[in-house]
């Protein structure tokens, strides 16, 4: 499970000039293996690189059943214990290999200042001994279950189109999928990123964070799925062109609008708006109230909402009035919500907690914030401690830990940033 690799420059697939749509070749069913360099960043503490890193894969896999491989991982500066960190991570998102770059530091061409596992002089070095315990590690969890094969309830609809249309809006498209990952992917919910149009939408619930472009196609799958029965969560930026790059001249969201109940006129700025703020909230400030929650966020823009036979499920308050932020509506034997920002973890959080619930979306077992936690067989469950402190994890029976040969009974701790692989008990 753990090579060093060798290989040409990446295709620059992330970059804002240049960005390259994996959809095709992943429906085609050309990608045998898809791949990438997981690069969360050289920090032990902070986990917005793995964040990052996680999304990166489910970018490139979307419906793949195939495992992931990442062909790199950082050799360089990273904090000691922060490869072993990364390494077990995106093994919760199917990965099956963990290549280092690079083996030996480099005696010439442009990556020559990296530093490998084995120093220029070839002597081996801290971070040869952190690949060799990962190595004797996966070989000791490997045979449990591996690689993992997620079977998610949750889609997370990407646009290609919509990539390139939301450039001229404050936040691009992919910013606001990665920002829905993280509400998932910190509560241990599995997701999948869709092509809608290209996807059968087996999914209990389809969040649809910034699609900009609709076209019939996708509009069409998506009235489908939520007369089905399915739930569709839509954000911000949302169905504002068609096809052709040009904006819809009937009601927003576009082709979609008696899906939703509503008709969004256009959307507002909000540090200007916060000039007539009545909590005194200043800048990109916004408070919103759901469900009897009061929640703070931060956003340019808000849509202004217009009920059209949906309910509304949370306002923004304080300002010259309160405004309808986010709406819900019964279409067919489904459920369609709007939520009228780009995506934030503030609002969303609270709202997919929500549905996780309503819909018995599964999880992952259950454990303190900042775990990540994942049953990856029947019998087996591998746990990652993301954060500075012990973390207390209940248990229904006993277990054996594969990973330290030891044997729990209703409960254990935790470390640091430490991982924990076992084997459930009767």
């Amino acid at each position: 499970m753990v090579a060093e690799w060798s290989k040409d420059d990446d295709i620059r697939d992330y970059s804002s000039m240049k960005y390259f749509d994996y959809s095709g070749l992943a429906y085609a069913g050309r990608i045998s293996r898809g791949a990438c360099g997981f690069y969360p960043g050289n920090s032990l503490q902070k986990n917005d690189g793995i964040e990052n890193a996680l999304f990166g894969i489910a970018r490139i896999q979307f419906e793949n059943t195939t495992p992931f491989w990442c062909t790199e991982f950082t050799t360089h500066t990273a904090v000691p214990g922060s490869v072993r960190k990364s390494a077990y991570a995106p093994l919760m998102e199917g990965n099956q290999m963990v290549c280092g770059w690079t083996w030996q530091a480099m005696h010439g061409g442009e990556e020559q200042y990296l530093q490998g596992m084995v120093d220029w002089d070839g002597v081996p070095n801290r971070k040869y001994g952190e690949y060799k315990r990962i190595a004797e590690e996966f070989k000791r969890i490997g045979p449990y279950g591996f690689p993992y094969h997620p079977h998610p309830e949750v889609a997370l609809a990407f646009s290609f189109g919509s990539q390139i249309a939301s450039t001229s809006f404050p936040e691009r498209h992919d910013d606001q999928i990665q920002t829905v990952f993280n509400v998932f992917d910190k509560r241990n919910v599995d997701t999948r990123v869709v092509e809608i149009s290209r996807s059968a939408l087996k999914y209990k619930l389809l969040v649809i964070p910034g699609v900009t472009l609709i076209d019939e196609p996708t509009a069409v799958k998506i009235r489908e799925f939520v007369r089905g029965g399915g739930t569709v969560v839509m954000t911000g930026y949302s169905a504002m062109v068609d096809e052709h790059g040009q904006v819809f001249s009937e009601a927003l969201p576009g082709r979609l609008s008696d899906v939703f109940g509503i008709r969004v006129s256009g959307f507002e700025e909000t540090e200007q708006f916060n000039e007539l703020s009545r909590l005194g909230l200043k800048g990109n400030a916004l408070r919103l109230n759901y469900g009897g929650q009061s929640l703070d966020c931060q956003s340019p823009r808000f849509d202004l909402v217009h009920p059209e036979g949906a309910t509304v499920l949370g306002q923004i308050v304080g300002l010259d009035h309160d405004y309808p932020i986010v709406t819900s509506h019964s279409f067919g034997a489904g459920t369609a919500i709007y939520v009228g920002l780009p995506a934030r973890e503030q609002a969303l959080g609270p709202i997919l907690g929500d549905l996780i619930g309503k819909l018995s979306i599964e999880t992952g077992p259950p454990v303190p914030g900042g775990v990540m936690a994942r049953q990856i067989d029947a019998k087996h469950v591998l746990y990652l401690n993301l954060e500075g402190t012990v973390k207390h994890i209940e248990l229904k029976g006993k277990a054996r830990s594969i990973l330290h040969e030891r044997e729990y009974a209703g409960a254990f701790d935790l470390d640091p940033y430490e991982p924990e692989f076992f084997e459930l008990r009767p």
